[in-house]
């Protein structure tokens, strides 16, 4: 299999298996609540069921770091890109009622937006117009999270808006590595 192609794969994969990770936890969490929960209690420590969203997260972060550094490699991503992931990871290590949690987890969303906003603007220098659209989409999407964050109880619904900005900026470098 060739380089690109295990990239390719990887990149298919990893918003599918975030989001059947995180529809899973959900199922296997009748009690938890999109408006009134966050994403994570859903991998707490009280929860004994916790393992299986944060395995999901060190899972889908070890192969962002993989798929981060490789397409850094071709010129399509940052090292924001892997530095979000493996935050990512951590996010899983450290469920939520241990500091460096909060952390991670905010710098996970930081750094792969910022990744997507800096991607953009190389884009555009390049005089790709679909540049525009990931320089607009990052700063819409940290803005919405913070706006989301003041509306509902738990971050869940902010998460997932940032969760879904992520996978379409994994779909978009992944279809730039067919070429």
């Amino acid at each position: 299999m060739r380089k690109d192609s295990f990239l390719f794969y990887l990149g298919v994969l990893i918003p599918i298996i975030s989001l059947g990770g995180i529809f899973l936890s959900i199922y296997k969490n009748p009690w938890f609540s999109l408006t009134q929960n966050a994403l994570s209690d859903m991998g707490s420590i009280h929860n004994p069921i916790g393992y299986i969203f944060n395995s999901i997260l060190i899972i889908t972060g070890i192969m962002g770091v993989i798929f981060g550094t490789g397409t850094f490699k071709k010129h399509l991503t940052t090292p924001l890109f892997a530095f979000g992931m493996v935050c990512l990871i951590f996010v899983g290590i450290f469920p939520e009622e241990y500091k460096p949690h909060a952390f991670f987890a905010v710098s996970f969303y930081i750094l792969i937006l910022l990744d997507m906003f800096i991607e953009g603007i190389n884009s555009l220098k390049k005089g790709e117009k679909i540049g525009l659209f990931w320089v607009f989409l990052s700063p819409t999407t940290f803005i919405s999270i913070i706006y989301l964050l003041k509306i509902f109880e738990g971050a869940a619904i902010p998460e997932l808006v940032g969760a879904f900005a992520i996978y379409a900026w994994i779909y978009y470098i992944t279809y730039r590595l067919r070429g």
